[in-house]
């Protein structure tokens, strides 16, 4: 079924008259990816996930993110957006929804890859980011970032009803978890006075090299952040904080490249923002929570357990994250 609607697109779309090759691609956590070979071009066909575009903002925020994309492209960084068909940048077939972009022959790097020059160089992509004006697609309405205090007992008791292999980790997290929900919403009320638009999401997994060239995928995120914050994240992911194995001198030449190229000054207000930073992974464990027990949306089974693994993943990571803020703290204190 799958192969046939993306046949029908690919007619659709008049990127092929014929297809040579479908084969699934590791990749997105919450859509599925293909590279599909046509008698025109190899493509990275990006499947959306069927729950999220029931929202009432998917499409608008699709449409926000590829227009972040092509600013950030005509700023001269290799920002690789979806491509346009008759100017839509998602097309429908039958109950799917598909987009398409023009396939990358470069490589996500694994962490243990990454040396500081590759630190070096994405402190500077996102200071350079940073220093964008995106006053042409500003929309005050986005700037109205709902903080939730999330329901973990509730997820606690549905995970012991259906026997989730994750419920005593859950359960033995419980008062971490709230008490780190409080004080990321009360980092993020100060942090939310100053917002600017970004990618939001600059990890390892959105960022494909060529050698030392990289080119930012995956633009989906997209939207307003603390610039502070979003540093703090993305000098986090890149020296190992997200497998647990922090470096700290990668931490700190992300930061310092970041300086140098950045405009404005950096925050220093480090206690309130480390703790606004964790927020962002509490959002993505409620997610996987709410995928793992299908509230709201029913999954197809190798959803579940991609979800519960996350699950386990993120509570973990949290506990990591808040193990290592006094370091942080001291680091952006001093630079």
């Amino acid at each position: 079924m799958k192969n046939k609607n993306i046949e029908k697109l690919v007619i659709k779309t008049n990127t092929g008259t014929c297809i040579k090759e479908i084969n699934k691609v590791s990749g997105g956590l919450s859509h599925r990816m293909y590279k599909v070979s046509t008698d025109k071009g190899i493509y990275a066909i990006k499947e959306l996930n069927s729950g999220v575009m029931k929202r009432t903002e998917a499409f608008s925020n699709f449409i926000f993110s590829e227009k972040v994309a092509e600013i950030v492209k005509h700023n001269k960084i290799t920002a690789i957006g979806a491509m346009k068909v008759n100017n839509d940048i998602i097309t429908k077939i039958d109950d799917s929804y598909y987009m398409i972009f023009e396939w990358l022959d470069g490589r996500i790097l694994n962490a243990d890859e990454i040396t500081e020059k590759h630190c070096e160089i994405i402190g500077e992509i996102l200071a350079k980011i940073h220093n964008i004006d995106f006053t042409e697609i500003e929309d005050e309405k986005r700037k109205n970032i709902d903080l939730e205090y999330f329901e973990w007992n509730k997820y606690c008791n549905l995970a012991e009803k259906h026997n989730k292999v994750y419920t005593n980790l859950l359960k033995e997290n419980i008062d971490l978890l709230y008490k780190l929900n409080e004080k990321s919403i009360k980092a993020l009320e100060y942090a939310n006075e100053n917002l600017i638009i970004s990618h939001t999401d600059l990890d390892r997994k959105n960022v494909m090299w060529q050698e030392y060239n990289p080119f930012i995928i995956d633009w989906e995120a997209s939207g307003y952040i603390n610039p502070t914050i979003e540093l703090i994240q993305v000098a986090w992911y890149w020296s190992g904080g997200d497998v647990e194995n922090i470096d700290y001198n990668k931490f700190r030449i992300l930061i310092k490249s970041y300086k140098k190229y950045y405009k404005s000054n950096i925050d220093k207000n480090a206690e309130d923002l480390v703790y606004a930073d964790i927020y962002g992974g509490l959002e993505w464990l409620n997610y996987n929570l709410k995928r793992s027990l299908c509230i709201e949306n029913n999954y197809e089974q190798d959803e579940i357990e991609l979800a519960e693994n996350e699950v386990i993943q993120s509570i973990n990571e949290v506990k990591y994250n808040y193990s290592q803020l006094d370091n942080i703290i001291k680091i952006i204190s001093n630079i």
